[in-house]
């Protein structure tokens, strides 16, 4: 029995060593951009082709229209360069090399598309999203010792890297990813903590909240809303979150400016941003669902003139009334 017993410790300690382990990994290389003390990056922007040293380890930075600097803002220290063709070369690293990651700041861009290349030929995968850490994992014949890595920016937005985290091969804990299902849907508050990790802000989300306001400012000109939401339905004053620029079920503009109130339950699809205090859902979230249903009203031209026809704020209407109309406690379209 105790031999038993032994066994299963040992086993048990296997375990919590192997976790420990994944939880503790550290990079083989770490290239720090939150200050710029030693790279001496230019604090106005550059298009020049040039090298940069930390005394350790040598980039080569090149923009093809942007350019490049360092971007003093406080609690945004960071390596800004763009636009599309935008290059960072790295040194070459006496390891194999498994993954590279990108580590953004808050502020970054949510549509920037970026790649590791080498020779000129792509070896991971493309990312959208500036913001938070993007994690490329090279492709097996590129891991060699020795191999020249280049994050180029692929189209017409700026990358601002905070870090970039070098992986030795074998020692690269799985990616972060944030990714999650309709039916478990972020609550508000778990949305903003997931932000403020700053980890996986490329995946969109379903984030789950009550309605407490609705500002259809922009409804005329583009079709979509600013809704914000909470846990418990009370409007916020500091740090609120807003599903910014929100498109309606299914992703499509909306087709009423007061298709949305205060009190509606709804579950909205998108990625994590913040602007100012605000957390958001970036502009392209769109609602999964509004109070249970995931398909919008029906557009349906009423043949059926002489029924009672309401608006949505319950007034009469006849049957020229254009938009949004009740009749017989349904909702439908009157074209």
């Amino acid at each position: 029995m105790n031999k038993i017993l032994r066994y299963v410790f040992v086993a048990l300690l296997a375990v919590v060593s192997t976790a420990s382990f994944a939880a503790d990994a550290e990079p083989e290389v770490t290239l720090d951009f939150t200050s710029n003390d030693a790279w001496k990056l230019p604090t106005d922007y550059t298009k020049d082709k040039a090298t940069f040293s930390n005394g350790t380890y040598t980039i080569t930075l090149e923009a093809s229209s942007k350019g490049y600097k360092f971007n003093d803002y406080k609690g945004s220290e960071s390596l800004i360069f763009g636009k599309k063709d935008a290059t960072l070369t790295l040194p070459a690293f006496n390891f194999d090399v498994e993954r590279i990651d990108i580590v953004g700041t808050s502020v970054a861009s949510d549509n920037t598309t970026q790649n590791i290349f080498v020779d000129g030929k792509t070896v991971s995968t493309e990312t959208t999203g500036a913001k938070g850490t993007n994690s490329y994992v090279i492709a097996e014949a590129s891991q060699k010792a020795g191999t020249i890595y280049t994050l180029k920016v692929t189209n017409g937005n700026n990358s601002q890297v905070s870090k970039i985290l070098i992986w030795k091969k074998g020692t690269a804990p799985a990616p972060v990813s944030i990714k999650n299902t309709p039916e478990t849907a972020y609550t508000v508050a778990k949305a903003k903590e997931l932000f403020d990790a700053g980890q996986a802000l490329s995946d969109s989300v379903y984030v789950k909240g009550i309605v407490s306001n609705v500002n259809s400012s922009d409804f005329n000109k583009h079709k979509n809303l600013n809704i914000f939401i909470s846990d418990d339905g009370k409007e916020e004053t500091k740090n609120s979150f807003e599903a910014y620029a929100c498109n309606d079920l299914g992703n499509k503009k909306f087709t009423a400016a007061d298709a949305v109130k205060a009190g509606d339950e709804v579950i909205v699809y998108g990625k994590l941003t913040k602007f100012n205090s605000t957390y958001e859902l970036a502009k392209g979230c769109y609602l999964y669902s509004i109070n249970g249903k995931t398909t919008g009203i029906s557009s349906v031209k009423t043949s059926q003139k002489s029924s009672v026809l309401y608006n949505l704020s319950g007034q009469r209407v006849n049957g020229s009334y254009k938009g949004v109309v009740i009749s017989n406690g349904k909702k439908f379209v009157n074209k």
